[in-house]
């Protein structure tokens, strides 16, 4: 079942009508009071964020309504969800309002593509999504034609160029996966051994290609991979058990890679087997969970992908396609991956840094 979140100011019909035509159960808001009116052009303006998509100042007669969708089954989305809530704020005092729709646990094609078209039938002028697989380009293609503006975040696909969207805002994940193996190899130097590869789905396209970077990364080296690795589903606690089963079964063991949501579980595993000075977990996303992991030596390092600047950055280009009528620039769009540990950590913790600053998420 889709869950909306929906932002400050749809007033309390509003919300109703859109969990009708969603078919969610609607649990409440995010931010603000969910039943305040739409604040008017010419309230006090928030500053855009330095480095990243500034919105057009070009007038416009009617609000411009954004969605965002996403999903909640890890620790991930909340960076997103901060990047939407930013873009709000500021698109506030220009007539723009930016919603962030929540289509459930389980990611897949026809989940994605059920909740955009769902989300056009509220009439939103633009629409931003976390694309599953090729298979949602079909829709982007058939809105495109009815003028509704689509973006896309958290993997990058050709095909979207073709199907009209105006931007596709992600990490390139299969060199994020080359950059964990080299990293790897740099932190265990001459040793020798085995690494296992926690992942979330293997049809999960932007996990499969950190995946096969990582595996290609390692190509030539004394680090053989554990089989092809095993499927966590984005759960903590399934990362856990998978790590503790790696810890049990390779006496060789000096890495655990993680893919996707919940690398922290791994993390918590070699902290429970007291190996943390042996086995180095590699995850991703610069997370409270995953900082703290990395705080307390149990995880080596966690790659960013800007999921902040995947909520904001492409609500903030929705917004200027649709006023503008045209994309701010190229439609694939790559985000910057940081590889953060103990060593850097600090200029990376969003704790000490501003909000939405890059590299810190």
């Amino acid at each position: 079942m889709y869950t909306a979140v929906l932002r400050k100011r749809r007033g309390a019909l509003g919300a109703v009508a859109v969990a009708a035509a969603l078919g969610l159960a609607l649990t409440g808001c995010s931010s603000g009071s969910g039943d305040a009116p739409k604040e008017t052009p010419g309230a006090a303006a928030v500053e855009p964020i330095d480095g990243r998509p500034v919105p057009t100042t070009q007038e416009h007669d009617e609000d411009v309504r954004i969605a965002m969708i996403g999903f909640a089954n890890n620790p991930y989305w909340v960076s997103v969800e901060s990047g939407v809530t930013a873009a709000d704020e500021v698109l506030d005092s220009l007539g723009g309002e930016v919603d962030w729709i929540v289509a459930g646990a389980t990611i897949d094609v026809q989940t994605v593509s059920n909740a955009i078209n769902a989300a056009n039938a509220q009439g939103y002028d633009g629409i931003g999504f976390f694309i599953a697989g090729e298979g949602n380009c079909e829709v982007v293609s058939q809105l495109s034609a009815e003028g509704i503006k689509l973006g896309a975040y958290n993997t990058l696909f050709d095909c979207l160029e073709d199907a009209g969207a105006v931007v596709n805002y992600a990490q390139e994940q299969y060199d994020a996966g080359k950059m964990a193996a080299e990293e790897l190899l740099k932190a265990v130097g001459d040793a020798s051994g085995s690494v296992g590869i926690i992942t979330s789905q293997f049809t999960a396209p932007g996990a499969e290609q950190r995946r096969k970077g990582f595996i290609e990364g390692l190509e030539g080296s004394s680090i053989t991979v554990l089989g092809e690795g095993v499927e966590a589903h984005d759960s903590a606690s399934e990362t856990y058990t998978a790590a503790q089963n790696y810890l049990q079964s390779a006496d060789d063991l000096v890495a655990i890679y993680a893919t996707a949501g919940g690398p922290f579980g791994a993390a918590e595993a070699v902290a429970a087997a007291g190996k943390q000075d042996t086995v180095k977990v590699i995850g991703y996303d610069l997370s409270e969970e995953n900082l703290a992991a990395i705080k307390d030596g149990s995880m080596y390092a966690a790659i960013g992908q800007d999921a902040f600047g995947q909520g904001y950055n492409v609500a903030i280009q929705l917004y200027n396609a649709v006023v503008t009528g045209k994309a701010d620039g190229p439609v694939l769009q790559p985000a910057e991956s940081a590889f953060v540990t103990a060593d850097n950590l600090a200029e990376h913790d969003p704790s000490t840094q501003p909000v939405g600053k890059l590299g810190t998420s």
